[in-house]
């Protein structure tokens, strides 16, 4: 009856969304592995009396901050309402001696699995068990490390959930005291996916990720054919394959980072023709383009990766050998071909390559989010969508210039096919006369107006709900 009570009280103190800067409930913890010990220093320096329940606290004392009391686990059961279960699932039967005095204690379940399970997860498995008690699963999300080092850098979310509301406010009110942001997941059965949260790889990364890599194999293969292949086929410079690790790369590298650029902004203009297709904003993108808009952040940092690489290569080989078409020529009566200063084009094309890279590192720069926080929504959308159209313009014009004295010349196109550069010129020409259309005042005025809340297909006498901005544009580095 006491443990009840207990249980009952501290979730009418905690609960109530009250810090308890004085006079806090005392937390059990149930376990004395790594975790533990980092958990009941963090909650320790929050200012929680800590007692920590082991099978043998004798030998594990020595292991606890001090201010932590480490007792039998019926002691420290007996001593708490809110219970930390720093167990392994396999390990819950051990508590089943306790089951009495666990009753009507509010069973906090840290636990997390080594590969992702189907069915039922640890915290509905927990709360069969120990029908008596309240379960609440969160804080398996928080590495041992993150709490012993004090919450530096990384993710403060907390995701909480329970079939008790009173319970879970309790627990995320617990958790705001140490210092982190809880997030109510709702009933229990959410638990599968937040012990999915820990084993999943980059989730947000996996479309971006996927498109990079085909981008860069079809330019790689592109490549291989037209410098390699090709050229070994028609027994003309057999010697190409010798360049492949860096001369062949760097071209890939050079069209998989164009090509990404691009690909940042194609879904904000199919979104915007989308809209003036249905005459609102309210409809549904469709699935494929919604997934496409929400990983631009993605692909613009990677965008970034394949321009930095691109621009190292291309430093590591850059000399007449490699690009003499941008260098001073001068022939000597035997034929002899000496090379001078970079012409205007070689200087050119390193000008607006440079800036180009430049700009975008900004872009990365301003999408880190203590960056980003520190932007207003007018600064932000200036550097990620105006700024990231500037630099796509510098990237084309860096790759026009690179080719414009040879761009219809007949040996070009030898292989039967187009060179990397006029290739990589394809898309950036398509996507800027879409975008174009897109600013013609006819055809943005009423994306505008859109993007307002306006509907085309809305009763006369229905008042259209206009927003104070308009909705955000394609940004190079924003989700």
């Amino acid at each position: 009856g006491d443990s009840r009570e207990s249980g009952r009280e501290t979730v009418a103190l905690l609960g109530s969304g009250e810090s308890l800067e004085s006079g806090r409930e005392t937390v059990a913890i149930l376990g004395s592995g790594d975790y533990s010990r980092s958990l009941a220093g963090r909650l320790v320096r929050s200012g929680f009396p800590v007692v920590v329940g082991s099978r043998d606290p004798d030998r594990n004392r020595h292991f606890f901050t001090q201010g932590a009391e480490v007792t039998t686990r019926r002691e420290a059961l007996s001593r708490a309402g809110l219970v930390f279960l720093a167990v392994h699932r396999e390990n819950y039967a051990d508590l089943q001696p306790d089951r009495e005095v666990m009753a009507g204690k509010i069973l906090i379940d840290v636990s997390n699995n080594t590969e992702l399970q189907e069915g039922e997860s640890n915290a509905e498995y927990l709360a069969g068990m120990f029908p008596a008690s309240t379960v609440v699963k969160g804080f398996n999300v928080v590495s041992a490390w993150a709490l012993s080092s004090g919450l530096l850098g990384g993710s403060k979310e907390i995701f909480v959930c329970s079939d008790d509301d009173k319970a879970r406010k309790t627990v995320m009110q617990l958790a705001q005291d140490m210092g982190f942001a809880p997030v109510d997941y709702g009933s229990l059965r959410a638990a599968r996916e937040i012990e999915a949260i820990p084993l999943r790889l980059l989730p947000s990364w996996h479309l971006a990720l996927k498109m990079f890599v085909g981008v860069f194999v079809i330019f790689l293969l592109y490549c291989l054919y037209r410098i390699v292949i090709f050229r070994a086929i028609k027994g003309t410079l057999t010697n190409q394959a010798s360049h492949i690790p860096v001369s062949v790369v760097n071209m890939a590298f050079a069209g998989t980072a164009i090509t990404l650029l691009c690909l940042v902004y194609v879904p904000g203009v199919f979104a915007a023709f989308a809209q003036l297709y249905n005459g609102t904003k309210y409809k549904r993108f469709p699935d494929w383009l919604d997934k496409w808009m929400l990983v631009r952040k993605q692909l613009g940092l990677l965008t970034l990766l394949a321009s930095i690489v691109h621009a190292f290569l291309s430093f590591m080989i850059w000399s007449p050998s490699y690009y003499s078409r941008l260098f001073e020529q001068t022939v000597t009566p035997d034929g002899v071909v000496h090379y001078g200063r970079i012409r205007w084009s070689g200087e050119t094309f390193l000008l607006f390559g440079a800036l180009s890279l430049f700009l975008m590192a900004i872009l990365g720069v301003s999408s880190i989010p203590s960056v980003t926080n520190a932007m207003n929504w007018r600064e932000f959308n200036f550097v990620q969508s105006k700024l990231g159209w500037v630099v796509l313009l510098f990237a084309v014009v860096h790759n026009l210039v690179y080719g414009v004295e040879v761009f219809a010349l007949p040996a070009l196109f030898s292989s039967y096919t187009l060179a990397l550069f006029q290739l990589t010129l394809v898309l950036p020409a398509i996507l800027i006369l879409l975008k174009v259309v897109t600013l013609l005042p006819c055809v943005g005025s009423r994306v505008d107006r859109i993007r307002r809340g306006w509907e085309r297909n809305k009763p006369a006498n229905v008042t259209a709900v206009m927003s104070d901005e308009p909705q955000e544009e394609t940004s190079l580095m924003s989700a």
